[in-house]
């Protein structure tokens, strides 16, 4: 895939981890993804880069801080948008909420962090200059998100009104499964998964999906590490999908195309 050199609008642009054990998450996601390592330093609460082997930035790695423990060991998806604050304010009007008010990270850009109207926690970034993900679709980076939902279908319009997209829904047997593309067409940028009983207990959720370029040498490297299998492997169109939980409890999915 071709390196993104500018900012990703109305889509996900980015990955991150807030874990409960930097030095472990590291050594795994490493192994992985082939990953090489730049600690921000303890000004950004060692905020850590994760570039792939050609060097581009794929996603973050960074330790919980202090008094943050009890909160959930998760990978967070970012979109990307122009404005934060005027993104922020079509996410409260048209039913989601406010987690973390838009704030100048320096040197780098804006964030904020969001509720759906389902319940489901998502990032912006605003670009000035870092662009968050410089690579997807190879191995190591980014390749696709969705959103796991209560309500799918209003949720999908949801993020079609926040982000300008049109909703697209997939004719596939056994799922309802919707996706996000931009106003006029193109390519789909994100999916809305309609969460059934199997869901139970599970609150909605973002997943983030990373690619490889082989399955089996990835479950092998997950299993030394003592990662939990949840599903898969999960054959679909676009190649096959294993859906697993790291170590300290945080879940992600990767695929071989």
């Amino acid at each position: 895939m071709p390196p993104i050199d500018a900012p990703l609008l109305h889509r996900p642009c980015w990955f991150d981890l807030s874990t409960s054990d930097l030095g472990a998450a590291k050594s795994l996601y490493s192994e992985l993804f082939g990953w090489s390592y730049e600690d921000m330093g303890p000004a950004f609460g060692h905020y850590t880069m994760a570039r792939t082997p050609s060097g581009r930035a794929a996603a973050a790695l960074a330790p919980k801080m202090p008094g943050q423990e009890a909160m959930p060991t998760v990978w967070t998806v970012y979109w990307g948008t122009a404005d934060a604050d005027e993104t922020i304010a079509r996410i409260t009007t048209n039913g989601g909420q406010v987690m973390v008010p838009p704030m100048d990270i320096p040197g780098s850009g804006r964030m904020a962090i969001a509720v759906d109207a389902d319940g489901a926690v998502f990032g912006l970034w605003q670009a000035d200059p870092f662009i968050g993900a410089e690579i997807e679709g190879e191995h190591g980076s980014m390749c696709w998100s969705e959103v796991n939902s209560r309500n799918g279908a209003s949720n999908a319009e949801f993020y079609a009104k926040v982000f300008d997209l049109d909703v697209h829904k997939l004719d596939a047997p056994g799922v309802v499964y919707h996706t996000l593309h931009p106003a006029g067409g193109g390519a789909p940028v994100a999916g809305v998964l309609q969460m059934d009983e199997h869901w139970e207990g599970i609150p909605p959720n973002w997943m983030p999906y990373f690619a490889v370029a082989n399955l089996e040498e990835a479950n092998a490297v997950w299993a030394k590490h003592g990662g939990k299998t949840v599903a898969g492997p999960i054959n679909s169109p676009h190649g096959r999908i294993m859906i697993v939980q790291d170590p300290q409890g945080a879940y992600l999915s990767y695929m071989a195309g």
